[in-house]
């Protein structure tokens, strides 16, 4: 028997929500990763449709993860920065 295959959904999005806080330049606080089998759903906001593509890299990383499929909204905070003075 495969051993990605014993996986739980509890234990592939606890390490999945792990790997989004490990990235840099991502807000892994502002994703939600929902699991379906080996397939992984990403919702929730990015700063940056860079932030996106490196969270969907990210987590196909992850054993035992065969597709992502993110739907991201873009809050445009790069940098933190809220506008001009």
């Amino acid at each position: 028997m495969n051993s990605t295959a014993d996986k739980t959904a509890a234990e592939l999005e606890r390490q999945i929500s792990q790997r989004l806080a490990n990235l840099p330049d991502v807000d892994a606080s502002m994703i939600e990763p929902h699991v379906e089998g080996t397939r992984v759903i990403l919702q929730g906001s990015v700063d940056t449709v860079f932030s996106a593509r490196k969270a969907v890299l990210g987590v196909r990383t992850v054993d035992g993860v065969h597709d992502v499929e993110s739907h991201p909204t873009l809050t445009g905070n790069k940098d933190g920065a809220s506008g001009r003075h």
